[in-house]
């Protein structure tokens, strides 16, 4: 994994989903090391003088493969008073600091396992779309098959379907199924509910050399753990967490 570094970077567009959700496009004054899909950077919109501590500040997954060493996409939900204050505050031509890569959530590093089911809730999908991103790039999977279950509120806050539907149509050992809380009644591609592990493994079975990534709220992803490793009977080995804590 590359060493993390500091760098300043300007806002360079603003993509504002929702109230509460809304994507960031950074772009970077200095060239940034390489970034493998699902790392993650700490971001603050305080000042920084390099000579004295990071201030405070916020972890988010990198939602792009950061393929130009320059560009660093990321999406936030208002989740507390820090968060509310970046979407409140950060405009297109805003300055920030932060400093990154961190983490190894990467998918396809498990030894043995030639099937990944990601499962993402809401904005949890963000590690999972540098992944995509670096797929299309590639043009190819790291493994047999790659299977995404996406799940979110409201249809309108699936807010990378696109770049799922890219995949999709682009690689064919990828797959994906989508979920909202509230599905509309015109477009049967989307199930209406909420995330279900123990019906994400009676549908694909649990295979010795499948691997279940799981990303999304603290609560959701403890849940989703236990339910795997305890009722579905799936190795603890093989389910990975995007966890900072």
């Amino acid at each position: 994994m590359a060493q993390p570094v500091r760098f300043h970077a300007t806002v360079e567009h603003v993509n504002r989903h929702t109230d509460d959700v809304v994507t960031y496009r950074l772009q970077s004054e200095k060239r940034l090391p390489a970034f493998v899909p699902g790392q993650f950077v700490h971001l603050t919109v305080d000042h920084y003088d390099p000579t004295a501590f990071w201030p405070e500040s916020r972890v988010f997954s990198v939602a792009n493969a950061v393929a130009d060493r320059r560009t660093v996409e990321l999406t936030i939900s208002r989740q507390g008073a820090y968060t509310s204050r970046i979407l409140d505050v950060l405009e297109p031509g805003a300055k920030v600091w932060a400093k990154g890569p961190y983490g190894d959530f990467t998918i396809g590093a498990v030894a043995g396992v030639r099937r990944a089911i990601l499962i993402a809730g809401g904005t949890g999908v963000t590690p999972f779309c540098a992944f995509m991103d670096a797929a299309l790039n590639n043009g190819e999977l790291p493994l047999e098959e790659v299977i995404l279950h996406y799940g979110a509120r409201t249809s309108e806050l699936l807010i990378y379907r696109s770049l799922v539907d890219a995949c999709v149509a682009r690689l064919p050992a990828f797959h994906a199924h989508f979920y909202a809380e509230t599905a509309p009644f015109d477009d049967p591609s989307i199930r209406s509910g909420r995330l279900d592990p123990q019906a994400i493994v009676a549908e694909h079975g649990n295979a010795q050399q499948t691997a279940y990534y799981l990303s999304g709220p603290k609560a959701m992803i403890d849940a989703f753990r236990s339910s795997l490793t305890g009722n579905c009977g799936v190795t603890t080995e093989r389910v990975l967490v995007d966890a900072w804590e």
